[in-house]
Order: structure tokens, then C-alpha cells, then sequence
């Protein structure tokens, strides 16, 4: 039986015939055709195959592979492949192969033979060069030579899987590399994109990916002569995905460099994994950057396990991702960022993460940042940034920051501020704890009584000092949502949002701004800070814009803070424009020898209700303007002040300090020396209405204004 068989498959036009009729069934007249045989000759092949069982005639006259003929057929694949190839397995075993895999080696019979090394190398370069998404290496020994152009692949995004020998793995020989080599092993090593895993033999050498396989057996001393095969179809494809999943599913974790651990998701078709990734920690500032930076440009979810050393470098942040951090201890996120190794004084921008892509959403959300320079996250460009339940601390400020020469150097916790134009996205920073001076509880951080003297000013020219604002969100045309954050020993400005467009929503609620340093008087202004400051037109000509501040806690502890500061634009050029409409409501501010409670200037219509002000101040509420300049009127008009508690709060006399500033505009004058009161208008406003207490002071220097 078996050589009847195999007689009636020797014939080439059986063969052939065969094959025909598995693509599709067709009548006789058809094979004759495509064949290009007679029909008698046809018929009489057909006759043949049908008497040992491999093909049928169906009642409609169409012929078909019977399941025994396509059993067969399957088989001789296999044979005939072998055969093609007899000099190439004559040297070269697979005796350690699965027998499946053995078995179904007719999966490769449309590829094509390498019969050289040199090719063999030039084909496995092309393979990487070529892949979009993934590539799969099973090899005895890393592919050296092929270095560069796997980083390069890196680069684009494509994902690696290799397996490696373990000896190979826990004692690899860099001796022999240069120093660029070794710093890009390190990479493959360290990278999300790269996983990689480790077996006690290699029983067959193998490239894959999206589009090409190459795949070379041992020869019968067990070297690899990097001589093989290599195709493209969708049969050897799948075959070579089988035969590196078999060995994949095996293999043990690669524990040399524990880089990062993976979360693997469900597979489809062997190709695809999953867009989640856990980035474990290294404290090492050549690997945690690079690896972070990696995951976000690849992923969609990133998660950050343990403590990251990014050294000198930053992430920048340039499509959609979340970013979160593992686990909780005690309210605080356990995954830890800091950075290193920044020179000082220092004059270039800096940050932890930027992102900087108009079309991306982004989230950073249960980060610990303990140190960094400058910016800790910063957005540029975006279309949704959420930055959430994240912790920035920092020691202390002094020895790091933007140096912006008498302004001294400055720190950020959270910077909302475009490279050009204005920041498109909307914005919602909530739930984050931001303190810059941990050890400073109690004001432990002062310089020797001195910054008790209200005239002391510290010298931020030679780094005496710094400023720090803890949230900064500057030229926003969309909705900004600053809310249930604390922010702790910003010496400049808690929260500041400024030179918004008309088209801004800016919601600042339900925050805590706590400072127990004293105050940097940013700016070179008298006043050394402010819990909440929102302003129109600072350094921009932008217009106004809508503004809420309500149920905020401020609690400045040390001289000459101010609680809020909503002001009107600091210049008078074409496009800057007053802030109007707002509302500034249910604040609890408590001062201590400070300097006002709430200040509105060069705004109208703004109404401020049932605000609780407490402490030391030379003034509790502040309504003032400037005189008209060009087009604009910077007088402020139709403000409401009603229903706000200040009986806790005891008015400062006039000082030495308030005396010495008389001006109209930092402190009122009477008969002249200072004057100061609960509610103080200034000159240069009108028609706003004020009800005050009985038992409480006003100032009122404006015209039409109405006391109730």
C-alpha cells in the first residue's frame, strides 16, 4: 500500500493536479486548462488519484481532496521540503526539536535558503530594520552585530522578545566592547520595550517579526553556522511564532538586571501584548529615565513601581498615557522620582516630566517627587492633562531653580505654561501635596531673626534665597481646575494662574495653602507672597477671564504674606483686557503679621461673600484701581463686598515699615502717614458696593462707591 503511494506521488502532474484542486474544487475541463495538460491526460491522472484514495468527483462534476488526500498532502510537504534542502539537513540535526515542530516542517516549504553567514547576517539586519511592531529573537548569544540597528529599532517604538542562553545571560563577555556598545546593551537591557527571558540550550536560532522570519537549525556538532531559511508567508510566519512561543512559555525571567517587570496581556495571534507596563525602579540615573521615557513613548497605561533615580535627565511626555504610580503607605505614593547632578546657578528650564503634544492625554496621577530642579511636572502643549494625588516635596529650596537673576531662583511644583502661543488643553490638578521646605515646620528655616524686620529683604540676586510657587498655570484658553490640593512653604505664590485667555474657565477650590518660611517678595514687590494670586495681562497681552475662588484655607505664618490677590493686567498694550464677573467666595484666610487678606485691583464686577479672614493684617479686604491709560479703564468698577467675617481679625497699626511706603497704591495715606482699615478703596475706584460691619474700618478714597 505504502509503495502504491508513494509511486502515484512520484508523478509530477499528480502532484500537481493534487495541489490545484486543494486551492479549490474545480471540474476537469478547468484542471486540463490551468494545467496546461489534454484532457485525456487529465482525466486519466484523475482516475489514478481517485483509485488510492486521495481525491472524489462530486455529483456536479467538481473534484476535490478527499481528508485522507489532504492528510497526505501535508505530510509530503514536509518530505518535500526536506528534499529540496537534502545538502542542508544532510549537516544540519533536529533531533532536540519538539516533534511537532518536526512534524509540521513543511510549514517552511515557501521559504527561501540562506547559504552563507554573510547573508544570514545582512537578512537579520534587514529583518530589524524592517519591523514595525515587534521583533523575537531566540539565540544562542546576543546579536552584536546587530547593535545599532536594534537600538535603532528601539527608537521607533518596536518591541523585542529575546531568549538567551543562561550562561550567556549571568556572565556575558563585554570585554572586547567599546564603550558606545556597552552603554547600548545597557539600553536593551534597561528598556520596557525589551523583554527578555533565558534557557539552558538553544536547540535552534530564530528571528520573527511582524513581516519576515529567519530561522537556522544546528549542525550535528551542535554550533549554530548561521546557514538557514527565511520567508515572509503566513504558514512559515506561524510556524516560527509557535516554535519561539513553545520555547517562550518555558524559559525563566532574565533576573541579571531586573530593569522592569511585565504585565502581559492576553496575546492575539501571537503578535500583539499588551499596552500596559510596570516600570520597576533602579535607582540607577542611567537606566530609570531611559526606561520611563521608553514605556511612555510605547504605551498607553504606565505604572511606576519603586524609587526612580532620573539623574540630570527629564521625560518628555509626546502622546496620550497615564502615567500612575503602585501603591500607598500611609496617604503617600510609594513609586519615588527624584533627580541628581544639575549644575548651579542654572539658567535653562527643567523639569521631571514635560509634555509637549497638542492632540495628547495625559495623566500623572500617585507620584512621589522628592527632588528635582526647577519644574517638577511641567505642560507645555496638550489637549487634557489631569495631574492627580501626586506628592512633590522638596528639603529645601536653596541650591536649585531657574535663575532669573534678581528674581532670584525659581521653583515650581506644577507649571501649566506654553513654549508658544497659549496652552490650548483643559487642565485639572487635584488632590496633590506640594510642600518645599520638609524640615521647615514652625518656621525652623529663617535667617537668624533677621526676616522678622518688615523691611528685610533677602538678596535672590546672589542666591540668598529663592522663590517657589507651588502651582503655576499662565496663558490657558480653556478650563482650569485647581482643587483640593495642599500646598505647603511656597514662599512666592501657593497658586498662581495668569495671562489666561477670554475663552479660560479657572476654578480654584477647596485647596489648603500653608506656609511656615518666610516670604521671598517676588518680583521685587514689598509683599512677600500670596496664597492665591489670579491675574490678566502679566507679561502677555491677554484678556480677562472667568474666575472662581471659593473654599480655599490659607494659613500664612510668617510676615508680610497676603491671603488672595485677583489683579487686572499689568500692562495697557492692544489685547489686555481687566478681569471681570468673578466670584471670591467661602475663603478661610488666616495671616500673621501679614499684609492683606483679599486684594482686588483693576477688576469689575467681582464678588466677594463669606470669606473668613483672621490673624495680623494692615488691611482685610482691598479694593483699588490706576487711572485710565489709553483705551483701557484700569479703575475698579461694580465690585460687591458682602458678607465676609473679619472678627478675628486684628487690623496692624500704621508702622515704621507702612509709614515708609506711603504711596496711594501699597499703603493709604492720612494726613501723611499711613493709614490702614479693614476695607480699604483706593483713589481710583467706583460704584462698588461694600457692607462691613459696624465695628469694622473703611477707607473709602473713590468716587460713587456705597457703604451698607
Amino acid at each position: 500500500m505504502l509503495g502504491d503511494l508513494l509511486f502515484e506521488l512520484s508523478n509530477d502532474d499528480r502532484r500537481r493536479i493534487l495541489l490545484s484542486v486543494k486551492e479549490k474544487p474545480m471540474r476537469l475541463t478547468q484542471i486540463s486548462k490551468n494545467l496546461g495538460l489534454t484532457v485525456q491526460e487529465t482525466s486519466r491522472q484523475l482516475s489514478r488519484l481517485e483509485d488510492v484514495g486521495l481525491e472524489y468527483k462530486d455529483p456536479k462534476g467538481y473534484h476535490h481532496l478527499t481528508h485522507y488526500g489532504e492528510l497526505i498532502l501535508r505530510q509530503l510537504r514536509g518530505i518535500e521540503f526536506t528534499s529540496n534542502f537534502k545538502a542542508y539537513f544532510t549537516n544540519h540535526s533536529l533531533e532536540r526539536l519538539s516533534s511537532e515542530f518536526v512534524d509540521g516542517i513543511g510549514d517552511l516549504s515557501d521559504s527561501m535558503g540562506i547559504a552563507n553567514a554573510m547573508d544570514f547576517i545582512r537578512n537579520t539586519e534587514n529583518l530589524i530594520r524592517e519591523a514595525r511592531d515587534y521583533v523575537w529573537l531566540l539565540v544562542d548569544q546576543f546579536p552584536i552585530n546587530s547593535l545599532r540597528t536594534i537600538v535603532e529599532a528601539i527608537d521607533r517604538g518596536v518591541r523585542f522578545r529575546i531568549i538567551e542562553l543562561r550562561e550567556r545571560v549571568l556572565n556575558p563577555d563585554l570585554d572586547a566592547l567599546t564603550s558606545e556598545e556597552t552603554q547600548a546593551i545597557d539600553r536593551t537591557r534597561q528598556t520596557p520595550l525589551v523583554e527578555q527571558r533565558m534557557v539552558n540550550e538553544v536547540n535552534v536560532y530564530m528571528l520573527v517579526s511582524d513581516s519576515h522570519c529567519i530561522i537556522a537549525f544546528p549542525t550535528s556538532d551542535g554550533q549554530f553556522d548561521f546557514k538557514g531559511f527565511i520567508a515572509t508567508d503566513d504558514s512559515s510566519l506561524s510556524y516560527c511564532r509557535d516554535v519561539f512561543q513553545q520555547y517562550w512559555d518555558g524559559a525563566d525571567q532574565r533576573t541579571a538586571s531586573p530593569a522592569s517587570l511585565v504585565i502581559r496581556g492576553p496575546v492575539t495571534s501571537g503578535l500583539k501584548v499588551s499596552n500596559d507596563k510596570v516600570i520597576v525602579g533602579r535607582e540607577d540615573p542611567r537606566a530609570d529615565a531611559q526606561a520611563v521615557q521608553d514605556a511612555v513613548d510605547n504605551y498607553d497605561e504606565v505604572t511606576l513601581r519603586g524609587t526612580f533615580n532620573f539623574g540630570s535627565s527629564f521625560v518628555q511626555i509626546s502622546k496620550s498615557v497615564v502615567i500612575r504610580g503602585e501603591g500607598r503607605e500611609n496617604d503617600i505614593p510609594t513609586a519615588t522620582i527624584y533627580k541628581k547632578g544639575w549644575r548651579f546657578p542654572f539658567t535653562e528650564w527643567d523639569c521631571v516630566f514635560k509634555i509637549d503634544r497638542e492632540d495628547a492625554d495625559v495623566v500623572i496621577e500617585n507620584i512621589h517627587f522628592t527632588d528635582f530642579n526647577h519644574t517638577c511636572i511641567w505642560g507645555s502643549r496638550c489637549r487634557k492633562l489631569k495631574i492627580i494625588n501626586n506628592r512633590i516635596t522638596l528639603m529645601t529650596g536653596s541650591g536649585r531653580g531657574l535663575s532669573f537673576g534678581s528674581f532670584g531662583d525659581t521653583i515650581i511644583g506644577i507649571l501649566v505654561m506654553p513654549e508658544v502661543d497659549a496652552f490650548q488643553g483643559k487642565v485639572k490638578i487635584k488632590g496633590n501635596y506640594i510642600d518645599f521646605a520638609r524640615f521647615a515646620w514652625s518656621g525652623s528655616l529663617s535667617r537668624g531673626g533677621i526676616e522678622e524686620n518688615p523691611s528685610y529683604r533677602p538678596d535672590l540676586f546672589n542666591h540668598e534665597y529663592y522663590m517657589t510657587f507651588g502651582i503655576a498655570v499662565h496663558l490657558g484658553s480653556d478650563t482650569v481646575i485647581i482643587e483640593d490640593n495642599i500646598v505647603r512653604n511656597a514662599n512666592a505664590r501657593g497658586i498662581a494662574v495668569t495671562g489666561n485667555l477670554e475663552t479660560g474657565d479657572v476654578i480654584i477650590r477647596k485647596n489648603t495653602v500653608f506656609s511656615d518660611v518666610y516670604g521671598s517678595y517676588p518680583f521685587s514687590s514689598l509683599e512677600a507672597g500670596a496664597g492665591i494670586l489670579v491675574q490678566s495681562a502679566w507679561g502677555f497681552p491677554s484678556p480677562g477671564f472667568d474666575v472662581e475662588i471659593s473654599d480655599n484655607d490659607i494659613r500664612l505664618d510668617k510676615l508680610n504674606y497676603s491671603g488672595i490677590k485677583v489683579l487686572g493686567p499689568v500692562m495697557d498694550r492692544e489685547g489686555a483686557d481687566k478681569l471681570r464677573g468673578g466670584v471670591v467666595s467661602g475663603n478661610r484666610i488666616q495671616l500673621k503679621i501679614g499684609y492683606e487678606g483679599i486684594h482686588v485691583r483693576k477688576c469689575d464686577e467681582f464678588y466677594l461673600t463669606r470669606n473668613t479672614i483672621s490673624g495680623e493684617a494692615y488691611y482685610g479686604i482691598r479694593v483699588s484701581g490706576r487711572k485710565k491709560t489709553g483705551e483701557l479703564d484700569l479703575r475698579a468698577l461694580n465690585n460687591k463686598v458682602e458678607d465676609n467675617d473679619m472678627k478675628e481679625l486684628e487690623i496692624r497699626n500704621p508702622d515704621v515699615y507702612s509709614d515708609g511706603n506711603v504711596d496711594g497704591e501699597m499703603f493709604a495715606c492720612s494726613e501723611g502717614k499711613s493709614a490702614t482699615a479693614n476695607v480699604w478703596l483706593n483713589t481710583y475706584t467706583s460704584d462698588n458696593v461694600i457692607d462691613i460691619k459696624i465695628n469694622e474700618t473703611l477707607i473709602d478714597e473713590g468716587t460713587n462707591n456705597t457703604r451698607t
